[in-house]
């Protein structure tokens, strides 16, 4: 058996483990020494932020209000919305409405890796100056939102380093306001209904009809009659609910000048999702005190969060669709059987029967979060902040299947004892950051200039044990203390990783009479997540704009309100590889009895210790090279618009090269790729109507195109990555997408032999699949994607209607290659089974059912036009005196619809691991 030793820890700035703890301690100490004079750490960086953002050179940019107007309750999904270059991963169509969900990966304008070995594409995501992770931000609480900035160009993300590489989600939230007490209460509640719309499935009728066709049912006519009374069920609605989930919110706020304070409560004790048994109910507490006089401000939040997960015991939901219909779930609510059609033809496990045993797999999260600003004013125009956050986070799941379970099935005769698992896994996460940030501000007659100086910190330690247990012989015994042994050729496994990070930044901005404007940035990093031979890396930024508004010759001009020139040119760094990939690691091999004491003839415990893995220790960060224009004007104080357009050359890509085995292996990583990604941003704002006779109505209008290129690959590499992914869609050429889909071109199936027909890359036609005939059929990038609908409001009610699109993309249909094309008669599927090739003569797209494996073909290539009705939602703010009689401040209704409508050119279910789901949400809101 091989143990995994990982080689060297991460060690960050010395040599030894004991300086992790030395470097922790300076930090303290910084931060203990300079408590009496700090802030917020980030409070130059945010002066330089929104007066950028004001001068339309950082990205967009969307208050909380607004935010919630497009979802009541979920960050994500509304800043999908209004975001239209954010895209999430593909897995977000499998996963649908699952609550548990929390993706993977996140890009913005294109993708700028090759290999994808980036332990997750993710944005850097900063809340009022500290990092959180993507969990976090998936469970963030919409209402504390004040602002939400998007940062995509050098000019925003490069004063964030080296953890900006995929760009940045940088939220602002609200601060305390000064009054006397005030007592805020917030309710979300609502139901979600599965979409099914996207799902043609065959009925009964259908299906039998099909099976008889094919002679299914010669010589067993009681059979086919026995299936014909039984009826049709839909499988798809047996897992599923229509639940009411409930979100609750309290919170106490008041304070003088001098001192504010806040306490609040979340609660969300039925946030449960539309497939039976799975929710996902959170629970948080929290308290901020702030204090201010004429020099000092302190603001200390401390928050605790408790987050409670569980999966449907109905399993994976693409299971029921391919349930025969003609099978009943089971008599007086009884479930059925484990085998359905046992010993026929069409013989089916039963997820339905799994839902019935005891099995189960949940999680439990707490998350503690401490975070201390202060400022020191130290005279009119310098001030010296701070901020110190203290990150906990404890993350346990379990897994338990029933030893009754058919997952067990195969388990030969003299194992069965054991039969039963259950699985833990257990992750803890300490993060500590710190930032000091000297600010100097300051306006002299027509000039304005910012500049800020700053280290920071960052330290993180992660740790996980993992452990199987099998044999748990009764459906009762559901915790691992039951137990007879670990799991097959298993023992407990675990990691410990560190994360170091120390950084130097500096940033300015100068404006002249408010006319002429530059913003320059600059940052050093030191990251343990960096190669050893290559651990510092720089990121910077120049960007300036010129407001032509507000030249002479245009102050008179009552047709141009604005209009604002701005351009930017930067490098920021990201991270690309695995730690395996440029440190060494090495093996025990534990089992070996002549070496670990367990013989006679060896006293002394010796292991041996083996290399396991390929690195090299000076690969370099891929470096993203960013120039942009961009454009912001107003029309007749009615029509507002943003245009952009941006150029990234992403140099340093890790590729592969061929290397002497006498070194160890024939391959070695490399810094050999380059990837540009070039497109044009734009958003529309029109005012249809602007308060006429108390009405306001207007239009808005975004989208994105996005052309990605790889510029330069080793010849090597492609060879080599095209020769082991001939069997898929991705293979790698210079100057197409990197995420591009080929496929050998098919003039379709041949009616008299139902073989598909191929062509080669010479024009001639050919019934044998080859991948030398791979040849390039499109962008899965939309030409086009974003979101367009109307924002009004009369008097006192106001209301939306938004809508996403997408035009032009490609897409690779794998759900009608493995639903219809490689579907077997046994199971159900899409209606298109149907039209599969059965008999000389019949003209159809898909091949027969003797056929179980479809290499890539352009019969699955389709353009794919996409809209969908994102957000519907009215609102009504009561009046003043009403709200007081009722003993009120303020009170606030709303209703939303989410995801009403979708449609798509391509035909394929959608949610094929969880369904998607309609949302109806009534949100009030009331201050005491």
């Amino acid at each position: 058996m091989i143990k995994l030793l990982r080689g060297k820890k991460r060690k960050y700035p010395g040599k030894s483990r004991n300086n992790i703890f030395v470097w922790r301690a300076i930090f303290g100490v910084m931060i203990l020494v300079g408590s009496s004079v700090l802030v917020a750490a980030q409070t130059g960086i945010k002066k330089n932020v929104q007066t950028r953002d004001e001068k339309a050179i950082l990205g967009n940019s969307f208050s909380g209000n607004q935010l919630k107007r497009f979802h009541p309750t979920n960050l994500l999904k509304a800043l999908q919305v209004v975001e239209p270059s954010m895209i999430i991963d593909r897995a977000e169509e499998w996963y649908g409405s699952d609550p548990n969900y929390v993706p993977s990966e996140i890009t913005f304008r294109g993708v700028k890796t090759i290999l994808g070995k980036e332990g997750g594409v993710l944005p850097l995501i900063i809340v009022d100056g500290y990092e959180i992770s993507m969990d976090r931000l998936a469970d963030f609480d919409i209402n504390r939102v004040e602002r939400v900035t998007i940062l995509k160009d050098a000019t925003g993300t490069a004063i964030y380093g080296v953890r900006a590489g995929n760009g940045v989600i940088a939220i602002t939230t609200k601060k305390m306001q000064a009054g006397s007490l005030r007592l805020y209460y917030r309710f979300d509640g609502g139901i979600d209904v599965a979409d099914l719309s996207s799902y043609d499935i065959m009925n009964a009728s259908q299906k039998l009809a099909l099976e008889k066709s094919m002679g299914m049912y010669d010589g067993n006519d009681a059979l086919y009659q026995e299936r014909l009374k039984n009826g049709n069920t839909n499988w798809l609605k047996v897992p599923l609910q229509k639940p009411f989930r409930h979100k609750h919110q309290l919170e106490i706020e008041g304070g003088d000048s001098s001192i504010l304070y806040r306490a609040y409560f979340l609660a969300t004790p039925g946030n449960k999702g539309v497939m039976k048994g799975s929710k996902r109910d959170h629970y948080a507490i929290g308290t901020r005190l702030d204090y201010r006089n004429s020099k000092l401000y302190v603001s200390d939040e401390l928050r605790i969060d408790v987050i409670y997960g569980k999966e449907s015991p109905y399993g994976v939901f693409q299971d029921y669709m391919l349930i025969n219909p003609y099978y009943r779930k089971g008599s007086g609510g009884q479930h059925s059987a484990s085998v359905m059609g046992e010993g026929t033809f069409s013989e089916q496990v039963s997820p339905y029967y799994e839902a019935s045993l005891s099995s189960f797999s949940k999680s439990r999260a707490t998350r503690v979060m401490n975070t201390l600003n202060m400022t020191w004013q130290i005279m009119e125009h310098l001030e010296l902040s701070g901020n110190f956050t203290f990150t906990k986070d404890f993350n346990k799941f379990d897994q338990y299947i029933s030893f009754k379970s058919e997952y067990f099935s195969d388990l030969p005769l003299d194992s069965a004892e054991l039969a039963g698992q259950y699985k833990i896994r257990r992750e803890n996460t300490t993060i500590y950051e710190e930032d000091l940030v000297l600010n100097y501000s300051n306006q002299f007659d027509r000039h304005h200039l910012n500049v800020s100086l700053g280290i920071h910190g960052y330290a993180a330690k992660d740790y996980s044990d993992n452990y199987i247990g099998v044999g748990l012989p009764s459906d009762h015994m559901d915790y691992i203390s039951f137990a007879k042994t670990y799991a097959f050729n298993t023992r407990p496994g675990g990691r410990e990783a560190f994360d170091r990070l120390f950084s130097g930044y500096l940033s300015g901005s100068y404006n002249f009479d408010q006319r002429y404007g530059v913003d320059v940035s600059l940052r050093a990093d030191k990251s343990s997540r960096l190669a050893p031979k290559k651990r510092v890396t720089m990121a910077w930024s120049v960007g300036g704009y010129w407001n032509v508004r507000n030249e002479k010759f245009l102050q008179e001009s009552n047709v141009l309100n604005q209009l604002v020139l701005s351009a930017g040119i930067g490098m920021t760094p990201g991270f690309q590889f695995d730690y395996d990939q440029v440190n060494p690691m090495y093996a025990y091999d534990i089992d070996n009895p002549y070496l670990n004491a367990t013989s006679s003839s060896n006293k002394l415990g010796l292991v041996t210790l083996n290399p396991i893995n390929d690195y090299n220790k000076k690969l370099k960060w891929r470096s993203d090279h960013n120039f942009y224009v961009g454009i912001r004007f107003t029309l007749f104080d009615h029509l507002s618009a943003n245009v952009r357009y941006y150029n990234t050359l992403s140099k340093d890509v890790v590729t592969r090269i061929k290397d002497n085995v006498v070194n160890g292996s024939a391959w070695k990583w490399n810094n050999g790729g380059e990837i540009r990604n070039s497109g044009l941003e734009f958003g529309l704002n029109a005012d249809i109507l602007k308060d006429v006779n108390g009405l306001s109505l207007g239009l808005l209008w975004n989208g994105t195109f996005n052309k990605n290129k790889l510029e330069t690959c080793p010849n090597d590499f492609m060879a080599e990555w095209n020769e082991s992914n001939q069997t898929s869609t991705l293979q790698l050429k210079e100057g197409k997408a990197v995420n591009a889909i080929y496929a050998v071109d098919s003039k379709g199936i041949d009616a008299q032999t139902g073989k598909e027909i191929f062509i080669t890359q010479n024009g001639t036609e050919t019934n044998q699949w080859e991948a030398t005939n791979l040849v390039y059929q499109g962008d899965p990038t939309p030409k086009l994607a974003g979101s367009f609908g109307l924002l009004g409001s009369l008097k006192n009610w106001s209301f939306n209607c938004m809508f996403r699109y997408s035009f032009g993309s490609k897409i690779y249909n794998i759900t009608a290659v493995r639903y219809v094309d490689e579907a077997s008669i046994g199971q159900n599927g899409p209606v298109d089974m149907m039209d599969k090739w059965q008999k000389a003569g019949d003209q159809t797209e898909y091949l027969g059912f003797d056929n179980s494996t479809t290499l890539p073909t352009s019969r699955f290539v389709e353009s794919r036009n996409m809209i969908s009705l994102a957000s519907l939602r009215v609102d009504y703010q009561f009046d003043k005196n009403l709200a007081n009689k009722l003993y009120m401040q303020d009170l606030h209704l709303g209703l939303s619809c989410n995801d009403l409508f979708h449609y798509s050119s391509v035909k394929m279910p959608r949610g094929l691991i969880y369904p998607f789901a309609r949302s109806f949400t009534l949100s009030l809101q009331a201050t005491f």
